[in-house]
């Protein structure tokens, strides 16, 4: 891998890591119909098929061996994944959300759906992505960019579904056509074709990549339409996905050739940083009188951040201690 590739890679997951702290930083007395709440919702959106797309573009296609690349990857991944979901059903049994007698089934209940904190439904899909890679990698490595484009075509299909059933009647159930065509791993897939077959996207490429999300939410906001604002701009939706698609190729095409340090080491915490920065945020922050005092943009300002400062000195010094990788997947090894 390239440097240049490195850098941009580097950037992208900060980027998508900034992005989903912002998000989760407005406190709960903005109201859920504010343009200020809407907003950071909209243009944060791509932060997590961002994440997607840079672990498709790093992983795919796998060519070590199914067991090598599972024991390497998984084992980044399950035990934080562990360490967190414990650390959050600790805190929420301090706080009395959730009752002794309650622990037995979310105990129980780990291996199949995130406890403890919903942030951590991404380590169970990010897993998921994981063990499909080795079964799609032959697949990509002789497919031709054409059949790429067609797998993808049909996954942008279901990205207008939110759409399409306002005005048809879409199954988007387990019985319907496109179904196995759904979810996260087109954002994964797509940063594989990004990363392979897109290197130097136009100018006015990268600007409708924006425009048209962006207008289209403006136009919807100030005309007053009546339509789920919410899934028509989440994650899952065509307009989240050309901003992630935007963001991810002006990364790549305008990216310097080295990442400046803070941004690579950033990069390297970034996955500690998404599994803390909730505690540091909704635990301690949102708490504190002079953060709650201040008016709705005030507020979000502060708490991204110290959020930003907190997450990410916690998780550097988590890493210089013994068997850090089993609690944020990174190890400092200077």
């Amino acid at each position: 891998m390239t440097k240049e590739r490195i850098a941009y890679f580097d950037a992208l997951r900060t980027l998508a890591c900034l992005m989903i702290i912002i998000m989760h930083s407005p406190m709960p007395n903005i109201g859920g119909n504010s343009y200020v709440l809407s907003s950071i919702s909209m243009l944060t959106a791509p932060g997590i098929g961002l994440f997607f797309m840079v672990s498709g573009a790093l992983l795919l296609p796998v060519r070590s061996s199914q067991t090598d690349f599972l024991k390497h990857r998984l084992s980044k991944i399950l035990f934080p994944t562990l360490f967190w979901t414990l650390f959050y059903l600790a805190v929420s049994l301090f706080d009395g959300n959730i009752l002794p007698e309650e622990l037995p089934k979310k105990i129980l209940s780990i291996p199949f759906s995130p406890q403890g904190h919903s942030v951590l439904w991404f380590m169970y899909t990010l897993t998921g992505l994981y063990l499909i890679s080795p079964i799609i990698s032959p697949w990509l490595e002789k497919a031709s960019k054409r059949e790429i484009e067609f797998m993808l075509g049909l996954w942008i299909i279901t990205l207008l579904f939110p759409m399409l059933n306002d005005i048809l009647q879409v199954n988007e159930s387990k019985t319907g056509m496109l179904y196995y065509f759904t979810g996260y791993a087109g954002y994964f897939l797509l940063g594989y074709y990004f990363k392979r077959f897109v290197n130097n996207p136009s100018t006015t490429l990268l600007a409708l990549l924006f425009v048209i999300p962006i207008g289209t939410a403006v136009f919807i906001k100030t005309m007053h339409i009546d339509i789920n604002f919410y899934k028509w701009f989440w994650y899952l939706c065509v307009f989240a996905a050309m901003m992630a698609s935007g963001w991810f190729l002006m990364v790549k095409k305008y990216a310097i050739n080295y990442a400046s340090s803070i941004i690579s080491h950033f990069s390297k915490c970034s996955f500690g940083i998404y599994l803390a920065h909730i505690f540091v945020m909704r635990r301690i922050l949102w708490r504190m009188d002079f953060i709650s005092n201040y008016g709705s943009i005030a507020q979000i300002i502060m708490t991204v951040v110290l959020t930003v400062i907190i997450s990410y000195a916690l998780v550097t010094l988590i890493s210089k201690l013994p068997y850090a990788e089993y609690i944020i997947g990174y190890k400092d090894r200077k």
